[in-house]
Parts: structure tokens; C-alpha cells; sequence
């Protein structure tokens, strides 16, 4: 009868560590959050303001834009982010959200996926595109991208004749 009392107490003393430091997560709250900070991300990244943009990532992210290395911190990601916002304005064009995104988060994961598109200076659609971005609860319970990745929905170009 004894061993018995021992195994339940540390039955349950288990179940009580195992529960430790686990934060529930309001998946309708992160969704409501992720979509309110990209559509801050959306006007920096057109208006070149990179600041903004790198403090939306945590420190050892990266980044997998078209046409470009993976960008591996904030260092390299503040540069690929710089370079596609000056590319994009030098080109007339900015991009536009469709209201199509969806997020959701389990743990201290979640995604936030959605599609884009990239009107000229009158306003015409030019390009279009998809995105998703991993991101992680911090220990201060900010929610920040650890992996972020776009896309167009066109093909690419075709190679130069020789």
C-alpha cells in the first residue's frame, strides 16, 4: 500500500511538471494580433521604413525573399528588406494586402499566411502574390517572425538567349 502512495504522489508530482511553464495560447487573439501587424509591416515596407520592419523579427530570423540569399538576422534581413522596399519604390509600384490572411498559433508557435498584390502608380495590378510567416512567442510574450518567406504568383522570367 505504500508503494502505491509513493507512485500516485509522484504521479501526480509529474503531471504537475509537465504543466509547468506551458502558456495556454488564444489562438483568436494571436490571429487578431498577426493581422494587425502586417498590416503595419505592409506601409513601412512601402514607405522604406526598415526600422519597423527589423523590429517585427526575432533576433536569429530569417528571411527567403525571391531573387535573394536567405537572410539570416537582423543585420542581413534589414539589408534584403532595404534593398526589395528601395527596388520596389524606384519601380513606382507598392503592395497592397487582399483581405484574404489567416493565422493561428498553438503553443508558442503560429503562422500568418495570406496573398499580396502589387499596384502600378494608377493603381492597376502588376504582379500578385503569397506569403507566410512562422513566428514565436518571446519569453516577454511578444510575438515576433522567426521565418518569413513570399512569393509571385507569376513565373519568372525567362532566361537571356545566349
Amino acid at each position: 500500500m505504500k508503494h502505491w502512495k509513493a507512485a500516485a504522489f509522484a504521479a501526480a508530482g509529474l503531471l504537475a511538471l509537465a504543466g509547468c511553464g506551458a502558456k495556454p495560447t488564444d489562438s483568436a487573439a494571436f490571429e487578431k494580433q498577426a493581422k494587425a501587424d502586417v498590416r503595419i509591416f505592409i506601409p513601412a515596407f512601402n514607405s522604406g521604413d526598415v526600422d519597423t520592419l527589423v523590429a517585427m523579427y526575432a533576433p536569429d530570423a530569417e528571411v527567403m525573399a525571391p531573387g535573394n540569399p536567405r537572410a539570416t538576422g537582423h543585420e542581413a534581413i534589414r539589408a534584403v528588406l532595404a534593398k526589395e522596399s528601395a527596388a520596389m519604390k524606384a519601380a513606382g509600384v507598392s503592395i497592397a494586402l487582399n483581405d484574404d490572411d489567416k493565422a493561428g498559433a498553438s503553443g508558442d508557435l503560429g503562422y500568418h499566411s495570406g496573398s499580396y498584390v502589387v499596384n502600378d502608380p494608377s493603381g492597376n495590378a502588376v504582379d500578385s502574390g503569397n506569403y507566410l510567416a512562422v513566428m514565436q512567442r518571446q519569453a516577454d510574450g511578444k510575438w515576433l517572425m522567426i521565418r518569413d518567406t513570399w512569393n509571385s504568383d507569376r513565373a519568372p522570367p525567362a532566361p537571356a538567349e545566349a
